[in-house]
């Protein structure tokens, strides 16, 4: 009977052990799918943006997407609102942004290289990027 006792009591201890340990886990969003989150958002940007056909060089904008550890855009799109959706464009780029700002990886995946920024000009009907030196 004290075997007994000692093995219930030791079985009721582990049980409460290991129900206080796992209680602190919980289902967290991985860094595999937050990639998958900023690449389908990247590929929906590239999608409104892709027809860059303009008349005049006001059609053509530029937008900073994105957010780099130390600071300034991860990249410059170019992109016509002659025939795209300027406002779905800016919500998209504001979206990428937030994205990697809360991601760690985003941060920790940059170099700090500089990214130029560049100036939209319509040269042959199309908007095009001109870096700025």
């Amino acid at each position: 009977m004290v075997r007994s006792s000692t093995f219930n009591k030791f079985f009721i201890t582990t049980t409460v052990l290991a129900s206080i340990a796992l209680s602190g886990c919980e289902t967290t969003t991985s860094g595999s799918s937050a990639r998958v989150d900023l690449g389908d958002l990247n590929d929906q940007l590239n999608d409104i943006v892709s027809n860059n056909s303009c008349t005049a060089s006001f059609q053509c904008k530029v937008l900073e997407v994105g957010e780099r550890a130390c600071g300034g855009p991860s990249r410059y799109v170019v992109y016509s609102t002659l025939n795209n959706a300027q406002e779905q464009a800016e919500q998209l780029a504001e979206r990428i942004t937030a994205a990697e700002k809360s991601s760690d990886q985003a941060l920790t995946v940059n170099d700090c290289s500089p990214v130029l920024p560049v100036q939209s000009l319509c040269i042959s009907q199309q908007c095009q990027a001109i870096e700025i030196k």
